[in-house]
């Protein structure tokens, strides 16, 4: 690295330099808008500054940055994750590339995670994460195989146009064969319901990011409900581009046309599960994203291609989980 270049601090006036360098590096495929960036950084709980750090030059100009992350309030019931930490998110300008930048922020994300104990170091992932793992077919791939990092599995996005979309005979057939069930999004006052739903069914991750989500945006009616009298029975988290929360789904797609909306995670009570019901699901959180004009639906972070694909969807964008030991310098 350059003697001009230095590695400093993180501060919030930074963030639209940090924005225009991870669109110089990555924006084509990955367009990172600054009310992203501060939903998943600042104004995130889990975020702490002192896991956040710039390249900065001589001239002041901001090269590169580095977010790493803790769990700093628990994750529902998988607790704190006291085992992992992460890094969130990582990018040097084109111009600046291959001159040590990247590898010296790196160093400095995982020396946050050795200081707090955390043995773990896991490429995104994190609580209010911009990436399942490490984008496929990129030279990040390489970039972390070369420090370390041990690749594998899959994990994707999917998308699909909703433009002549129909309801299959199948999915009918299972919504006529229950009729003590409604799908539909959930309405003010069932916030209570769909908790005690998630503390039985998901308690981990899905409890905690549904949790914030309802309780920060105030967006019950972006959640599409299973119901049977006063219990909720599944969900599905729907963005649009009315929503107050930028999920993951729709993190990646362009402002503008065609309208994008998504999906994720959905899931079902063991006790209504394998009678056909995630197929309804989906297939009414289709056609609720279709009724408010969305044109391209996208369902992120999910291996299960086959499922999905009885719908229509098929990969965008893939993914490779990566992680090392952070206790090794």
């Amino acid at each position: 690295m350059s003697s001009d270049i230095r590695v400093v601090p993180f501060e919030p006036g930074m963030i639209p330099e940090i924005v225009a360098v991870w669109n110089a590096a990555i924006g084509e495929t990955f367009p990172l808008r600054e009310a992203l960036f501060r939903q998943n950084t600042v104004e995130d709980p889990n975020f702490d500054p002192a896991g956040a750090s710039a390249a900065r030059a001589g001239d002041g100009r901001v090269l590169g940055f580095c977010v790493a992350k803790v769990a700093r309030e628990p994750i529902g019931a998988d607790g704190l994750l006291l085992d992992r930490g992460w890094i969130s998110m990582i990018a040097v300008q084109p111009s600046a590339q291959r001159r040590g930048l990247g590898a010296a922020l790196l160093r400095r994300g995982e020396e946050f995670l050795r200081e707090r104990a955390r043995h773990r170091a896991i490429l995104g992932g994190d609580p209010a994460h911009f990436f399942p793992g490490i984008p496929a077919g990129t030279p990040a791939v390489e970039f972390f195989a070369a420090r370390g990092y041990r690749l594998r599995g899959d994990a994707h996005d999917l998308r699909r146009s909703l433009a002549g979309y129909r309801t299959p005979d199948a999915v009918a057939a299972v919504l006529a064969k229950h009729p003590d069930l409604e799908i539909r999004p959930l309405r003010r006052g069932e916030e209570d319901a769909l908790l005690v739903f998630l503390d039985a069914a998901f308690p981990g991750r899905w409890r905690y990011t549904l949790g914030r989500a309802v309780a920060e945006a105030g967006a019950i009616e972006d959640v599409m409900g299973v119901v049977r009298g006063d219990a909720v029975l599944g969900f599905a988290h729907l963005f649009h581009p009315g929503s107050r929360w930028i999920g993951p789904s729709i993190a990646w797609t362009r402002p503008g046309r065609p309208r994008a909306g998504g999906l994720g995670p959905m899931g079902l009570a063991p006790a209504v599960r394998g009678h056909g019901l995630g197929r309804a699901l989906l297939d009414r959180a289709v056609v609720h994203l279709a009724g408010l004009g969305v044109e391209e639906m996208v369902i992120d972070w999910t291996v299960l291609l086959d499922f999905y694909g009885r719908l229509g969807f098929v990969s965008w964008k893939r993914y490779r989980h990566g992680e090392r030991d952070a206790k090794v310098s």
